[in-house]
């Protein structure tokens, strides 16, 4: 498997997790996937475009926010993520530390920005809770 596969193979599983847990919220426009993985430190996350604006899932309009449903999402977020970094050491490559993806539900478009840098783990300042917010500025949701 190369590095690509296993890529390619994450963020279609988040995206499919991130797609049927918004199934059915009117005017859904973006998915942003978030995660963070540095030094014993884990941070995924999902966020949803939705009337222009952007929303944690469990603030999401038109689906069941229940807090066991959220948890579950993150927990199949951390196990696909714990999977792919299983993968990347087999095959030798250093496992990104962030992913940043966009999934525009109109075209079925993805993008993917990664890092291998280490962003938090040296930082007394930066957290990974507010990594959107690093990379969307104003329109990101406010975690505190």
């Amino acid at each position: 498997m190369t590095e690509q596969q296993i890529l390619d193979d994450l963020v279609s599983s988040w995206v499919s997790l991130a797609l049927e847990y918004a199934q059915g919220a009117p005017d859904l426009t973006t998915i942003y996937i978030y995660v963070s993985s540095e030094r014993g430190s884990v941070y995924p996350e999902m966020f949803f475009e939705q009337g222009g604006e952007i929303r944690y899932p469990s603030d999401v309009v038109g689906v069941d926010t229940g807090v066991e449903r959220v948890r579950s999402v993150h927990r199949f977020q951390f196990e696909d993520l714990r999977a792919a970094e299983a993968k990347f050491s087999e095959i030798g490559v250093p496992q990104p530390t962030e992913y940043r993806i966009t999934f525009d539900v109109a075209t079925r478009r993805t993008d993917m920005t990664l890092s291998r840098e280490l962003i938090y783990a040296n930082d007394p300042v930066k957290v990974p809770e507010r990594g959107l917010q690093y990379w969307l500025g104003d329109r990101a949701p406010q975690p505190f």
